[in-house]
């Protein structure tokens, strides 16, 4: 670097400044490489690691998707039985709402009866 610096400039350009001379040598130099600075290429077992986990993120990523598919279907199974279920219920209720008026059909028919027997005993008795 300091032979960079102490080299002469020509004419009309101005010296190097400090930054320049370090932008120029750094490149060259190993030392960001040996503190740990600068990435050097990586190395098969960092690719093969980055490869396994891209893999178990993947598979992670398809399980959840086949999870989700599988409720999708439960869910779906769920309303249809619940639509059978609601349409049972209302087909149960009508059948009850016309047991109860025929069964009050009968009460009604069963009074009118009672009432004539009674007229016709109390003719009988005069």
């Amino acid at each position: 670097m300091r032979a960079i610096v102490a080299e002469p400039t020509e004419e009309g350009q101005d010296p190097k400044s400090a930054i320049d001379v370090v932008a120029e040598v750094l490149p060259k130099s190993k030392f960001l490489r040996n503190v740990g600075l600068e990435g050097v290429a990586p190395k098969k077992s960092a690719t093969t690691a980055i490869q396994a986990r891209v893999q178990e993120l993947e598979a992670e990523v398809q399980a959840e998707r086949q999870g989700a598919e599988a409720l999708r279907c439960q869910i779906e199974y769920q309303q249809n039985r619940l639509e059978a279920l609601a349409s049972k219920f209302e087909e149960s209720e009508a059948a009850n709402k016309k047991q109860q008026e025929e069964l009050e059909s009968l009460k009604k028919q069963g009074e009118e009866t009672n009432s004539i027997l009674r007229r016709l005993l109390n003719l009988n008795k005069d």
